[in-house]
């Protein structure tokens, strides 16, 4: 099974590799951008949860997002 995931892998690379230039750049940041992003969203999300989980002030809430992807506080104030 490992084999064939291997054998998978280098034919793509091969591909790539043959590409031109700038294929080869817009092809690799069309996976790896939104790639990334999803990764760095999930990271903020666990760590917002895991310090409002282990924080000394008992009634603290993890921050609320708003539409427009910025965080406000408690109280609705921006943060």
């Amino acid at each position: 099974m490992l084999e064939l995931l291997v054998e998978w892998y280098d034919g793509v690379e091969l591909w790539l590799v043959q590409l031109v230039y700038p294929l080869q750049v817009a092809l690799v940041l069309a996976v790896l951008v939104p790639l990334c992003w999803g990764v760095a969203r999930v990271v903020d999300r666990a760590v917002d949860g895991i310090s409002a989980r282990f924080t000394r002030a008992s009634d603290s809430e993890p921050p609320i997002e708003r539409g427009d992807g910025e965080m406000t506080g408690r109280r609705g104030r921006a943060a």
